[in-house]
């Protein structure tokens, strides 16, 4: 069905063609640059289309690995005496004028 469909939409075409131009010929060709522009600008569109199409996919977004453990932290001699129950921490500590910095702190339970 759809072939027949299809020719004979391009019989009525060509017949309709042929019934409305009865022109003689004529050697000037009056709007060859209308005709080499219209094909100029599909091959044009095919290529780029084409070039488009067969582009390679964009990379994916960047994985970035979770940080390590943070090690434990044992200060040296310079850090004052622990108190009992206590032991030396890194924690994020708020700076005025800097935000959260790591420090060493005591922490006790």
């Amino acid at each position: 069905m759809h072939k027949s469909l299809v020719g004979l939409a391009a019989a009525a075409a060509l017949s309709l063609a042929a019934v409305a131009a009865p022109a003689p010929a004529n050697a000037g060709c009056y709007g060859c640059a209308v005709g080499a522009g219209i094909i100029g600008g599909v091959a044009a569109g095919a290529i780029i289309g084409s070039a488009i199409a067969n582009s390679p996919p964009p990379p994916p977004p960047a994985y970035y690995p979770p940080p390590p453990p943070a090690p434990v932290y044992y200060p040296g001699p310079g850090y004052a005496e622990l108190a009992p129950g206590c032991f030396w921490a890194k924690r994020q500590v708020w700076i005025e004028g800097y935000g959260y910095r790591w420090r060493t702190v005591q922490v006790c339970q």
